[in-house]
C-alpha cells in the first residue's frame, strides 16, 4: 500500500492532478476542432456564395422580406454565384476535403475515438441526406419549394444554366457527399454518442439556416413568404425533422464514446488518475 501523504502535501498533489489534461487529448481536441471547421466549408460555399450573389446585384435581407423575386434574376443570381464558387471550390472547399481526409487517415491510426466520430458521422448524414431527400422530392413534385435545390447546386456549381448530367451530377455529389454528410459528421464530433432528439435538434436548427440565410430567401423570400408560404416551410420542415431524427438515431446507435468535443479540455490524463487515485489510498 502506498505511503499516506501529509494532508499539505495530499491538498496540493491533488490541486495539481485538477490541471493535469492530457497532452494527447489536447491534440485530439485540436484535430477534432480542425475537422469540424473543414466539415462546415460545404455548407458556407451556399451561403457564402448567395451573399457574394446579393451584393452583386445590390440585394439586401430586407429586401428578401419585402420585395417578391423577380423570376427572371434567377438565372443572373446563380451565375454570380458560379463567379464566387470559381474562387472558393480551388481555394476552400478541396483544401478542405484534403485537410479532412488527412485528419480522418491520422485519427483511424492514433485516435480511435475521433476517426469512430468521423466516421458514423459521415455515414449517418448520408442516410439522413437520403431519407430527407423522399420527403423533399415529395415537396418538389407538389410545387412547395421553387425548385429542386440539388440541380440549382449544380447550376452554380458548373455555371451551366441548362440541366444536364453534368449539373445533375454536380449537384447531387454536392448535396448528398458534401453537404449532408459533413453536416451529420459536425454533429457526431461536436455531441458524440448523444441522446437522439439532439439530433432532432440539429436538424431544426439547419431548416431555421436554410429559411433565412441565402440563397432560399433570394427566391422565395425567407420561409417561403413571397408566393410559397405555408407550403415550402412545412414541406422543408418535415424534411429536416426526418433528417434529425435519422441522423440522432444512428449516432446516438454508432458512436461509442460520450461527451462533447469540449469534454476533451477537461479529460485528466491516465497518470494524473492514478497519482490521484494512489492519494487516496
Amino acid at each position: 500500500m502506498a505511503q499516506r501523504l501529509i494532508p499539505e502535501e495530499e491538498e496540493r498533489r491533488a490541486r495539481g492532478t485538477t490541471r493535469n489534461i492530457s497532452g494527447s487529448s489536447r491534440t485530439e481536441f485540436v484535430l477534432t476542432v480542425v475537422a469540424f471547421i473543414a466539415g462546415a466549408v460545404p455548407i458556407f460555399m451556399l451561403l457564402l456564395g448567395g451573399m457574394a450573389a446579393m451584393m452583386s446585384m445590390g440585394m439586401t435581407m430586407m429586401d428578401t422580406m419585402s420585395k417578391p423575386p423577380d423570376p427572371a434574376m434567377q438565372q443572373p443570381m446563380m451565375k454570380a454565384m458560379h463567379s464566387f464558387m470559381t474562387g472558393y471550390i480551388p481555394y476552400v472547399l478541396v483544401p478542405a476535403i484534403i485537410i479532412l481526409g488527412v485528419i480522418w487517415g491520422y485519427a483511424s491510426a492514433n485516435y480511435p475515438r475521433l476517426s469512430n466520430r468521423i466516421d458514423a458521422g459521415l455515414a449517418a448524414g448520408f442516410i439522413a441526406s437520403l431519407g430527407l431527400d423522399v420527403f423533399r422530392l415529395i415537396g418538389v413534385a407538389l410545387g412547395a419549394f421553387p425548385g429542386d435545390m440539388p440541380t440549382m447546386f449544380g447550376k452554380t456549381i458548373t455555371g451551366q444554366m441548362e440541366i444536364g448530367p453534368g449539373v445533375l451530377l454536380a449537384g447531387y455529389t454536392y448535396h448528398l457527399l458534401l453537404n449532408g454528410t459533413t453536416f451529420g459528421m459536425m454533429y457526431t464530433l461536436l455531441a458524440g454518442k448523444a441522446h437522439w432528439l439532439w439530433g432532432l435538434a440539429w436538424g431544426l436548427f439547419f431548416e431555421l439556416g436554410m429559411m433565412v440565410l441565402p440563397p432560399v430567401p433570394m427566391m422565395a423570400g425567407p420561409f417561403g413568404i413571397h408566393g410559397f408560404w405555408p407550403s415550402l416551410f412545412i414541406a422543408s420542415l418535415i424534411a429536416h425533422v426526418v433528417f434529425g431524427v435519422i441522423l440522432g438515431l444512428l449516432a446516438q446507435r454508432w458512436v461509442r464514446d460520450r461527451g462533447t468535443m469540449f469534454s476533451l479540455l477537461t479529460e485528466r490524463s491516465p497518470s494524473a488518475v492514478r497519482r490521484r487515485s494512489t492519494i487516496g489510498l
